[in-house]
């Protein structure tokens, strides 16, 4: 059975896990293996326990859960930009129940949260530009490659990635 809910502080170690097998499945070559095998867990691990333990006043957390297991989670930002809105900072499912519509049924979770916040609100994200699942699966939702930066603000080298944005809410709400 899936399940949604809001995160808990005590959910940080399966975020921190989840999200570093996702950064090794999507990301390897993006950053080092010395990154991805060694340091992420640990540096994952921590960003979790702080951001569930002491959340920022707009952070929005949520998980999806099959059978008690936390399969994908979703974090954003509410507001968190006076021109693109609404920050989703990440969305991961594991790799074995993609395709199943938890990713989109987050991300509709998210939008609906956002609304709630500001019915004119957009949403934007970041994703590393040769993730292409992920740019394909934004851009069937809607989504729009607004930009490509390179960024060091992740990971442990320069990395080509994209803004893309939704400039309304509405239809993402209900998918």
């Amino acid at each position: 059975m899936l399940t949604y809910r809001q995160a808990n502080a005590g959910d940080y170690l399966e975020f921190a896990k989840l999200h570093v097998k996702s950064w090794q499945q999507h990301y390897r070559g993006d950053f080092s293996d010395h990154f991805l095998d060694v340091e992420a867990a640990s540096e994952r691990k921590e960003v979790w326990k702080d951001r569930l333990s002491n959340p920022s006043p707009n952070q929005f957390v949520l998980v999806a859960e099959q059978d008690g297991e936390i399969c994908g989670f979703a974090c954003a930002f509410l507001e968190n930009d006076t021109e693109y809105g609404t920050l989703l900072d990440n969305l991961h499912v594991l790799e074995k129940v993609k395709g199943k519509g938890i990713g989109r049924h987050l991300i509709s979770l998210v939008a609906q949260e956002a609304l709630k916040n500001n019915p004119e609100g957009k949403l934007y994200l970041w994703v590393l530009k040769n993730n292409a699942s992920a740019m394909a699966f934004y851009e069937r939702l809607g989504g729009v490659n607004g930009e490509t930066v390179v960024g060091n603000d992740i990971g442990d080298q320069e990395v080509l990635k994209c803004r893309v944005t939704w400039e309304s809410l509405k239809v993402l709400a209900h998918w």
